[in-house]
């Protein structure tokens, strides 16, 4: 009756995995196709928001703050996958 008792370590929190830039664990093993990723999307949001700015619908300037968000969290990961 004796339960095994099991060492589970605890990973970094969620607060130092976004500063690191890694929000999925897919991050962690494949770093480079992540931030080649973030980096099409980031000019996929840049050239909608300018279409849609061309157009006169100013608020998708607004997508200019997710194609921003998109290459931090690039350089971030990028950052941190070389100090590894």
């Amino acid at each position: 009756m004796n339960a095994q008792v099991k060492n589970i370590t605890q990973g970094p929190s969620f607060s130092q995995n976004l500063h690191d830039g890694r929000l999925w664990t897919s991050q962690d093993r494949h770093p480079r196709v992540i931030i080649a990723i973030r980096l099409v999307v980031a000019a996929w949001l840049l050239a909608l928001g300018s279409v849609l700015c061309a157009y006169g619908y100013w608020g998708g300037a607004l997508i200019y703050l997710a194609a921003v968000a998109h290459i931090v969290l690039a350089y971030r990961l990028l950052k941190s996958s070389r100090a590894a």
